[in-house]
């Protein structure tokens, strides 16, 4: 290895400090100027490549516990333990010199009664499109099993609407769903505003360090609202195409049957 490569490199350690005072440690390494593969940004400083990594390792921790606790109160079962109490973050360049270090005593956000309600509506909204999804699974399987002769479709059409059906679905969830692309982009879109308002306030008040961290949050938040944008946009062209795959199958579904094959299914093969 070069002295070009070990100027381009960096390697990290985590670790993570649980409430009961032990030590969990995570690391790996990255190149600048390349696509970190934790964070997904591409840095070309020590000081952004650590303040990428902390901000998405602390998040990841206190976030999950957040969601752990909600899960815990719908299902009636005790809060669960803070899993961190701590993260400390320590980037080296590739000769194994120190850089940056981060250090954070972790702040797990409340669970209010509001956000409970929330996500007892986000969840019985996804199970609602579970349950529309498994049934359209269904109905598309129905369409290609033999039914009762009496109402039986055309054999040959039969199977030509049930495909068709099963690659309408088969669209819809191989991609998000249109009101999570909605979610996650005003979600981008929030995060944007508050940043820059924050930024705004610390400059008034003379706080340089909290504004460039302010504005830190607006240069990796403001690639997401692009990101999701264009998601959302690709998934309703999507949904479109499916239900027009849909459309298709019920023009099909609704052609009368040939003269004279009310038994063609009857006929020896």
């Amino acid at each position: 290895m070069n002295a070009a490569e070990i100027d381009d490199s960096y390697r990290w350690e985590t670790t993570y400090t649980g409430a009961d005072g032990t030590d969990r440690t995570d690391s790996g390494t990255g190149r600048f100027g390349k696509r970190d593969a934790l964070t997904g940004r591409i840095c070309e400083t020590f000081v952004e490549a650590g303040t990428a990594l902390f901000d998405l390792q602390c998040d990841e921790v206190t976030e999950g516990h957040f969601y752990d606790v909600l899960d815990a109160r719908i299902e009636g079962n005790p809060d669960p333990d803070v899993p961190v109490r701590r993260v400390t973050l320590v980037v080296r360049d590739g000769s194994g010199a120190e850089k940056v270090s981060l250090a954070a005593d972790l702040v797990y956000r409340p669970v209010t009664g509001e956000a409970i309600d929330h996500y007892r509506e986000q969840l019985a909204e996804w199970e609602r499109r579970d349950t529309a999804r498994r049934s359209r699974r269904a109905r598309a399987a129905a369409r290609q099993s033999p039914g009762p002769k009496a109402v039986s479709a055309d054999p040959g059409l039969r199977q030509v609407v049930g495909t068709l059906r099963v690659e309408a679905d088969t669209v819809r969830d191989e991609i998000f769903t249109p009101d999570h692309c909605r979610e996650q982009l005003a979600l981008a879109e929030n995060t944007v505003s508050a940043a820059k308002d924050a930024e705004q306030a610390a400059r008034d008040r003379g706080d340089e360090v909290e504004a460039a961290y302010a504005r830190a949050y607006v240069n990796r938040w403001k690639p997401r609202i692009d990101r999701w944008a264009s998601m959302l946009e690709l998934t309703l062209e999507a949904y479109m195409d499916a239900d027009a795959v849909d459309t298709l199958a019920d023009r099909i579904a609704d052609l009368p049957m040939p003269p004279g094959s009310d038994h063609a299914e009857e006929r020896p093969a």
